[in-house]
């Protein structure tokens, strides 16, 4: 669990500082607007937000396509929990969409981080924008 959780916190960190991303949303980052909330519900200071976020690209559906299409590391599923990392799209006339907030209503993706090396899978998301 430490694994996923400074996997996932690293992960988002990056993804929030790219000009590519509509959106992160992980619990982890300060700039989340429940980020004092969760951090009050943790057992420990230690314990992590968890393995799970999600992030929006500012593009049409064939671009989130194409996005996953590029990973190499990250293996497009259709639900999450493994210890491999797995990457599912929720496009723009997902059924689901009016759960979420409109930010989300242009697609986004909901990533689980797996075990593998943080810098690989970072490296697997750049390769995969570019």
């Amino acid at each position: 669990m430490r694994q996923h959780n400074a996997s996932a916190q690293a992960i988002a960190e990056h993804l929030q500082s790219l000009p590519r991303l509509r959106f992160v949303a992980y619990p982890g980052l300060e700039s989340h607007p429940h980020h004092a909330f969760a951090a009050s519900q943790l057992a420990r200071p230690d314990a992590g937000f968890g393995g799970v976020l999600t992030f929006g690209l500012n593009t049409d559906h064939d671009g989130h396509n194409r996005f996953v299409s590029k990973l190499n590391v990250i293996t497009s599923a259709v639900s999450l929990g493994h210890d491999e990392s797995l990457i599912v799209l929720l496009g723009e006339d997902d059924e689901r969409q009016y759960l979420y907030p409109p930010g989300f209503h242009q697609g986004f993706f909901r990533l689980a981080v797996g075990l593998e090396d943080t810098d690989d899978l970072i490296r697997d998301i750049d390769h995969a924008l570019s």
